[in-house]
Protein backbone atom coordinates (compact mmCIF):
# COMPACT_ATOMS: atom_id res chain seq x y z
CA UNK A 1 0.00 0.00 0.00
CA UNK A 2 1.61 3.27 -1.10
CA UNK A 3 -1.25 5.76 -0.81
CA UNK A 4 -4.98 6.03 -1.51
CA UNK A 5 -4.53 5.60 -5.28
CA UNK A 6 -1.56 3.20 -5.49
CA UNK A 7 -1.12 -0.35 -4.22
CA UNK A 8 1.81 -2.73 -4.58
CA UNK A 9 1.26 -6.48 -4.97
CA UNK A 10 4.09 -8.78 -3.89
CA UNK A 11 4.17 -12.35 -5.22
CA UNK A 12 5.84 -15.34 -3.57
CA UNK A 13 8.29 -15.93 -6.44
CA UNK A 14 9.96 -14.19 -9.37
CA UNK A 15 7.35 -13.27 -11.96
CA UNK A 16 7.24 -12.71 -15.71
CA UNK A 17 7.36 -8.91 -16.01
CA UNK A 18 5.27 -8.75 -19.18
CA UNK A 19 2.47 -10.77 -17.62
CA UNK A 20 2.43 -8.47 -14.57
CA UNK A 21 1.86 -5.35 -16.66
CA UNK A 22 -0.80 -6.99 -18.85
CA UNK A 23 -2.50 -9.17 -16.21
CA UNK A 24 -6.04 -8.87 -14.91
CA UNK A 25 -6.70 -7.13 -11.60
CA UNK A 26 -10.27 -7.06 -10.28
CA UNK A 27 -11.03 -5.16 -7.06
CA UNK A 28 -14.20 -5.45 -4.97
CA UNK A 29 -15.91 -3.17 -4.01
CA UNK A 30 -15.40 -2.11 -7.58
CA UNK A 31 -12.44 0.15 -8.36
CA UNK A 32 -10.86 0.03 -11.80
CA UNK A 33 -7.11 -0.21 -12.31
CA UNK A 34 -5.68 2.48 -14.58
CA UNK A 35 -2.15 1.13 -15.07
CA UNK A 36 0.33 -1.44 -13.81
CA UNK A 37 4.13 -1.43 -13.83
CA UNK A 38 6.69 -3.68 -12.19
CA UNK A 39 8.61 -2.45 -9.15
CA UNK A 40 10.79 -5.53 -8.71
CA UNK A 41 11.21 -9.13 -9.82
CA UNK A 42 8.14 -10.23 -7.83
CA UNK A 43 6.09 -7.05 -7.43
CA UNK A 44 3.80 -4.75 -9.39
CA UNK A 45 2.35 -1.33 -8.58
CA UNK A 46 -1.24 -0.60 -9.56
CA UNK A 47 -2.64 2.89 -10.10
CA UNK A 48 -6.31 3.12 -9.16
CA UNK A 49 -8.91 5.21 -10.97
CA UNK A 50 -10.48 6.42 -7.68
CA UNK A 51 -9.03 6.68 -4.16
CA UNK A 52 -9.56 4.00 -1.56
CA UNK A 53 -11.91 4.77 1.32
CA UNK A 54 -10.71 4.53 4.94
CA UNK A 55 -12.54 1.79 6.84
CA UNK A 56 -13.42 -0.27 3.76
CA UNK A 57 -11.94 -3.75 3.23
CA UNK A 58 -11.16 -4.54 -0.40
CA UNK A 59 -10.42 -7.83 -2.12
CA UNK A 60 -8.26 -8.07 -5.21
CA UNK A 61 -8.26 -11.04 -7.60
CA UNK A 62 -5.34 -11.54 -9.98
CA UNK A 63 -5.63 -13.45 -13.27
CA UNK A 64 -3.49 -14.05 -16.37
CA UNK A 65 -0.11 -13.59 -14.71
CA UNK A 66 2.68 -16.15 -14.58
CA UNK A 67 6.09 -16.80 -13.06
CA UNK A 68 9.31 -16.78 -15.07
CA UNK A 69 9.02 -20.42 -16.25
CA UNK A 70 5.51 -19.60 -17.52
CA UNK A 71 3.40 -21.25 -14.83
CA UNK A 72 0.06 -19.44 -14.54
CA UNK A 73 -1.10 -18.20 -11.16
CA UNK A 74 -3.25 -20.77 -9.39
CA UNK A 75 -6.07 -20.70 -6.88
CA UNK A 76 -4.19 -18.56 -4.35
CA UNK A 77 -4.82 -15.43 -6.39
CA UNK A 78 -6.81 -13.25 -3.99
CA UNK A 79 -5.82 -10.93 -1.17
CA UNK A 80 -7.59 -8.54 1.19
CA UNK A 81 -6.33 -5.01 1.79
CA UNK A 82 -7.44 -1.61 3.05
CA UNK A 83 -6.18 1.92 3.51
CA UNK A 84 -4.34 1.89 6.86
CA UNK A 85 -5.30 4.16 9.73
CA UNK A 86 -3.08 5.67 12.44
CA UNK A 87 -2.40 3.30 15.34
CA UNK A 88 -3.47 4.26 18.86
CA UNK A 89 -2.77 2.75 22.27
CA UNK A 90 -5.09 -0.21 22.73
CA UNK A 91 -5.46 -1.04 19.04
CA UNK A 92 -2.83 -3.76 19.04
CA UNK A 93 -1.38 -5.98 21.78
CA UNK A 94 1.56 -8.30 22.31
CA UNK A 95 -0.11 -11.71 21.97
CA UNK A 96 2.62 -14.36 22.11
CA UNK A 97 6.33 -14.33 22.98
CA UNK A 98 9.11 -16.83 22.38
CA UNK A 99 12.10 -15.69 24.43
CA UNK A 100 13.77 -19.08 25.08
CA UNK A 101 13.93 -20.93 21.75
CA UNK A 102 15.53 -24.32 21.30
CA UNK A 103 19.02 -24.48 19.83
CA UNK A 104 18.80 -23.34 16.22
CA UNK A 105 15.52 -21.53 16.84
CA UNK A 106 14.72 -17.84 16.94
CA UNK A 107 12.97 -15.46 19.32
CA UNK A 108 9.63 -14.19 18.11
CA UNK A 109 6.95 -11.71 19.13
CA UNK A 110 3.38 -12.03 17.86
CA UNK A 111 1.11 -8.99 17.57
CA UNK A 112 -2.69 -9.05 17.43
CA UNK A 113 -4.95 -6.32 16.04
CA UNK A 114 -7.86 -6.16 18.48
CA UNK A 115 -9.35 -3.05 16.86
CA UNK A 116 -11.69 -2.56 13.91
CA UNK A 117 -8.97 -0.63 12.06
CA UNK A 118 -6.63 -1.70 9.31
CA UNK A 119 -3.12 -0.89 10.54
CA UNK A 120 0.29 -0.72 8.88
CA UNK A 121 3.41 -1.97 10.66
CA UNK A 122 5.56 0.56 8.78
CA UNK A 123 7.79 2.36 11.27
CA UNK A 124 6.68 0.40 14.36
CA UNK A 125 9.45 -0.63 16.73
CA UNK A 126 10.28 -3.41 19.16
CA UNK A 127 12.47 -2.67 22.17
CA UNK A 128 13.62 -4.26 25.42
CA UNK A 129 14.30 -2.87 28.89
CA UNK A 130 17.86 -2.49 30.20
CA UNK A 131 18.56 -1.27 33.76
CA UNK A 132 14.94 -0.20 34.04
CA UNK A 133 15.02 1.91 30.89
CA UNK A 134 13.40 1.12 27.54
CA UNK A 135 16.31 0.46 25.19
CA UNK A 136 17.41 -0.88 21.80
CA UNK A 137 14.33 0.11 19.75
CA UNK A 138 14.53 -1.45 16.28
CA UNK A 139 12.15 -0.70 13.42
CA UNK A 140 10.14 -3.78 12.46
CA UNK A 141 9.71 -2.83 8.80
CA UNK A 142 9.70 0.17 6.51
CA UNK A 143 7.17 -1.52 4.23
CA UNK A 144 3.43 -1.11 4.59
CA UNK A 145 2.76 -4.59 6.00
CA UNK A 146 -0.98 -4.53 6.68
CA UNK A 147 -2.47 -5.83 9.90
CA UNK A 148 -6.21 -6.27 9.37
CA UNK A 149 -8.77 -6.43 12.20
CA UNK A 150 -8.48 -9.72 14.18
CA UNK A 151 -5.25 -10.63 12.37
CA UNK A 152 -1.80 -11.56 13.64
CA UNK A 153 1.74 -10.58 12.69
CA UNK A 154 4.68 -12.73 13.75
CA UNK A 155 7.95 -10.82 14.13
CA UNK A 156 11.04 -13.02 13.99
CA UNK A 157 14.68 -12.86 12.96
CA UNK A 158 14.59 -16.25 11.25
CA UNK A 159 11.31 -17.28 9.71
CA UNK A 160 12.78 -20.41 8.17
CA UNK A 161 13.89 -21.86 11.51
CA UNK A 162 10.62 -20.82 13.20
CA UNK A 163 8.55 -22.55 10.52
CA UNK A 164 10.82 -25.60 10.64
CA UNK A 165 10.41 -26.04 14.39
CA UNK A 166 6.69 -25.15 14.33
CA UNK A 167 5.42 -26.46 10.97
CA UNK A 168 1.85 -25.40 11.78
CA UNK A 169 2.98 -21.76 11.49
CA UNK A 170 1.14 -19.23 9.34
CA UNK A 171 4.19 -18.09 7.42
CA UNK A 172 2.18 -15.57 5.41
CA UNK A 173 1.95 -13.53 8.64
CA UNK A 174 5.72 -13.62 9.24
CA UNK A 175 7.85 -10.46 9.20
CA UNK A 176 11.58 -11.15 9.23
CA UNK A 177 13.66 -8.40 10.80
CA UNK A 178 16.44 -7.66 13.29
CA UNK A 179 15.08 -7.81 16.84
CA UNK A 180 16.29 -6.57 20.21
CA UNK A 181 17.81 -9.13 22.55
CA UNK A 182 15.26 -10.90 24.76
CA UNK A 183 17.00 -12.72 27.58
CA UNK A 184 16.10 -16.19 28.76
CA UNK A 185 14.63 -16.30 32.26
CA UNK A 186 13.17 -12.80 32.37
CA UNK A 187 12.96 -9.60 30.39
CA UNK A 188 10.59 -7.13 28.76
CA UNK A 189 9.09 -6.79 25.29
CA UNK A 190 8.09 -3.24 24.37
CA UNK A 191 6.08 -2.29 21.28
CA UNK A 192 6.30 1.30 20.06
CA UNK A 193 4.50 3.37 17.43
CA UNK A 194 6.62 5.20 14.82
CA UNK A 195 6.76 8.29 17.06
CA UNK A 196 7.98 6.26 20.04
CA UNK A 197 4.63 6.04 21.86
CA UNK A 198 4.46 2.82 23.87
CA UNK A 199 1.67 0.68 22.47
CA UNK A 200 2.18 -2.30 24.78
CA UNK A 201 4.71 -3.85 27.16
CA UNK A 202 5.03 -7.39 28.48
CA UNK A 203 7.36 -8.11 31.41
CA UNK A 204 7.96 -11.86 31.25
CA UNK A 205 9.74 -14.38 33.43
CA UNK A 206 9.90 -18.16 33.72
CA UNK A 207 7.47 -18.13 36.66
CA UNK A 208 4.67 -17.08 34.29
CA UNK A 209 4.93 -20.48 32.57
CA UNK A 210 2.76 -23.38 33.66
CA UNK A 211 4.46 -24.68 36.81
CA UNK A 212 4.57 -28.29 35.64
CA UNK A 213 6.51 -27.36 32.50
CA UNK A 214 9.94 -28.05 33.97
CA UNK A 215 11.95 -26.62 31.06
CA UNK A 216 10.32 -23.71 29.19
CA UNK A 217 12.86 -23.90 26.36
CA UNK A 218 10.96 -24.07 23.08
CA UNK A 219 7.60 -23.12 24.63
CA UNK A 220 6.01 -19.76 23.94
CA UNK A 221 3.97 -17.73 26.40
CA UNK A 222 0.49 -17.08 25.03
CA UNK A 223 -1.97 -14.39 25.98
CA UNK A 224 -5.28 -15.86 27.18
CA UNK A 225 -7.57 -12.90 26.42
CA UNK A 226 -6.53 -9.92 24.25
CA UNK A 227 -8.99 -7.71 26.14
CA UNK A 228 -7.42 -8.34 29.56
CA UNK A 229 -4.34 -6.38 30.70
CA UNK A 230 -0.90 -7.37 29.46
CA UNK A 231 0.45 -6.75 32.96
CA UNK A 232 -1.80 -9.43 34.50
CA UNK A 233 0.44 -12.51 34.69
CA UNK A 234 -2.62 -14.74 35.10
CA UNK A 235 -3.58 -13.64 31.57
CA UNK A 236 -0.62 -15.62 30.18
CA UNK A 237 -0.14 -19.37 29.88
CA UNK A 238 2.33 -21.77 28.32
CA UNK A 239 1.36 -22.84 24.80
CA UNK A 240 -0.21 -26.29 24.74
CA UNK A 241 1.86 -29.36 23.96
CA UNK A 242 -0.77 -30.70 21.57
CA UNK A 243 -0.65 -27.41 19.63
CA UNK A 244 3.07 -27.83 19.07
CA UNK A 245 4.30 -25.65 22.01
CA UNK A 246 3.67 -22.43 20.06
CA UNK A 247 1.15 -20.98 17.61
CA UNK A 248 3.12 -18.61 15.36
CA UNK A 249 0.86 -16.37 13.29
CA UNK A 250 -2.53 -17.74 14.34
CA UNK A 251 -4.92 -17.93 17.31
CA UNK A 252 -3.35 -18.99 20.58
CA UNK A 253 -3.93 -22.51 21.86
CA UNK A 254 -4.74 -21.01 25.27
CA UNK A 255 -7.12 -18.34 23.93
CA UNK A 256 -10.15 -18.02 26.17
CA UNK A 257 -12.31 -14.89 26.01
CA UNK A 258 -13.47 -13.69 29.39
CA UNK A 259 -17.14 -14.42 30.01
CA UNK A 260 -19.53 -11.56 30.60
CA UNK A 261 -20.11 -11.28 34.35
CA UNK A 262 -23.54 -12.13 35.71
CA UNK A 263 -23.79 -10.52 39.14
CA UNK A 264 -20.70 -9.67 41.14
CA UNK A 265 -18.70 -12.86 40.45
CA UNK A 266 -18.75 -15.29 37.53
CA UNK A 267 -16.58 -18.38 37.01
CA UNK A 268 -15.85 -19.90 33.63
CA UNK A 269 -15.58 -22.78 33.02
CA UNK A 270 -17.07 -24.45 36.09
CA UNK A 271 -15.15 -27.64 35.20
CA UNK A 272 -11.58 -27.26 33.94
CA UNK A 273 -8.63 -29.57 33.32
CA UNK A 274 -5.21 -27.99 34.01
CA UNK A 275 -3.10 -30.33 31.89
CA UNK A 276 -1.75 -27.86 29.27
CA UNK A 277 -3.55 -29.57 26.41
CA UNK A 278 -5.05 -26.32 25.15
CA UNK A 279 -8.61 -27.16 26.23
CA UNK A 280 -10.04 -25.44 29.32
CA UNK A 281 -6.62 -25.33 30.98
CA UNK A 282 -7.43 -22.32 33.14
CA UNK A 283 -10.36 -21.13 35.21
CA UNK A 284 -11.20 -17.43 35.02
CA UNK A 285 -12.93 -15.51 37.80
CA UNK A 286 -14.71 -12.38 36.54
CA UNK A 287 -16.05 -9.67 38.82
CA UNK A 288 -18.07 -6.50 38.38
CA UNK A 289 -19.26 -3.96 40.93
CA UNK A 290 -21.54 -0.98 40.67
CA UNK A 291 -19.02 1.37 42.25
CA UNK A 292 -15.23 1.62 42.77
CA UNK A 293 -13.26 1.48 45.99
CA UNK A 294 -13.42 -2.21 46.90
CA UNK A 295 -10.46 -4.25 48.16
CA UNK A 296 -10.46 -7.99 47.49
CA UNK A 297 -9.16 -11.33 48.72
CA UNK A 298 -9.58 -14.34 46.46
CA UNK A 299 -8.73 -17.86 47.62
CA UNK A 300 -9.36 -21.49 46.67
CA UNK A 301 -10.31 -24.07 49.32
CA UNK A 302 -10.53 -27.84 49.13
CA UNK A 303 -13.64 -29.70 50.30
CA UNK A 304 -12.13 -30.05 53.78
CA UNK A 305 -12.10 -26.27 54.11
CA UNK A 306 -8.33 -25.84 53.81
CA UNK A 307 -6.99 -22.89 51.84
CA UNK A 308 -4.89 -24.37 49.01
CA UNK A 309 -4.29 -21.36 46.76
CA UNK A 310 -4.33 -17.63 47.41
CA UNK A 311 -4.97 -15.83 44.13
CA UNK A 312 -5.39 -12.30 45.46
CA UNK A 313 -4.65 -10.64 48.80
CA UNK A 314 -5.79 -7.12 49.75
CA UNK A 315 -5.74 -5.87 46.17
CA UNK A 316 -7.52 -2.67 45.22
CA UNK A 317 -10.15 -3.64 42.66
CA UNK A 318 -11.50 -1.79 39.69
CA UNK A 319 -15.20 -1.77 38.95
CA UNK A 320 -14.61 -4.88 36.85
CA UNK A 321 -11.79 -7.29 36.16
CA UNK A 322 -10.68 -10.90 35.86
CA UNK A 323 -8.07 -13.25 37.27
CA UNK A 324 -7.22 -16.79 36.16
CA UNK A 325 -6.19 -19.96 38.03
CA UNK A 326 -4.10 -22.63 36.30
CA UNK A 327 -4.90 -25.36 38.82
CA UNK A 328 -1.57 -25.07 40.63
CA UNK A 329 -1.66 -24.97 44.45
CA UNK A 330 0.44 -22.77 46.72
CA UNK A 331 2.85 -25.68 47.29
CA UNK A 332 3.39 -25.80 43.45
CA UNK A 333 1.64 -29.18 43.11
CA UNK A 334 -1.26 -29.69 40.73
CA UNK A 335 -4.72 -29.71 42.27
CA UNK A 336 -6.15 -33.18 42.62
CA UNK A 337 -9.29 -34.14 40.78
CA UNK A 338 -12.45 -33.06 42.57
CA UNK A 339 -14.45 -30.13 43.86
CA UNK A 340 -13.01 -26.87 45.19
CA UNK A 341 -14.52 -23.69 46.60
CA UNK A 342 -13.56 -20.27 45.25
CA UNK A 343 -14.14 -17.64 47.93
CA UNK A 344 -14.08 -13.96 47.02
CA UNK A 345 -14.12 -11.49 49.92
CA UNK A 346 -14.53 -7.80 49.10
CA UNK A 347 -14.69 -4.87 51.49
CA UNK A 348 -14.54 -1.09 51.39
CA UNK A 349 -13.05 1.53 53.69
CA UNK A 350 -16.37 1.95 55.48
CA UNK A 351 -16.16 -1.61 56.74
CA UNK A 352 -18.79 -3.05 54.41
CA UNK A 353 -17.92 -6.65 53.53
CA UNK A 354 -19.38 -9.09 51.04
CA UNK A 355 -18.56 -12.75 50.42
CA UNK A 356 -19.06 -14.57 47.13
CA UNK A 357 -18.62 -18.32 46.90
CA UNK A 358 -18.61 -20.65 43.89
CA UNK A 359 -17.90 -24.35 43.50
CA UNK A 360 -15.56 -25.48 40.73
CA UNK A 361 -14.36 -28.89 39.64
CA UNK A 362 -10.85 -29.90 38.64
CA UNK A 363 -10.85 -32.75 36.12
CA UNK A 364 -7.96 -34.89 34.90
CA UNK A 365 -7.59 -37.46 32.16
CA UNK A 366 -7.76 -41.06 33.36
CA UNK A 367 -4.86 -43.15 32.15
Amino acid sequence: MNDATHIVLIFSETMDATSLTSGGYAIAPSISVGSAFTTGPNSVQLTLSTPLTIGTLYQITVTNVSDCPGNAIGANNTATFALPEPVEVGDVVINEVMYDPIIGGSDFVELYNRSSKTLSLAGWKLANVTSGVVASPLTITGASFLLLPDEYALITEDGTSTAGIYPQSRTDRFVETDMPSYNNGEGSVVLQAPDGTQLDRFDYNDDVHFTLVNAPEGYSLERIDPDRPTSDNTNWQTAADVAGRATPGFRNSQYSPTASPSGEMTIDPAIFSPDNDGFEDVLTVVYRFGQPGFVGNLSVYDIAGREVRKLMENQLLGTDGAISWDGILDDTSKARMGAYIVLFEVFDLDGNTELFKKTVTVAHKLN
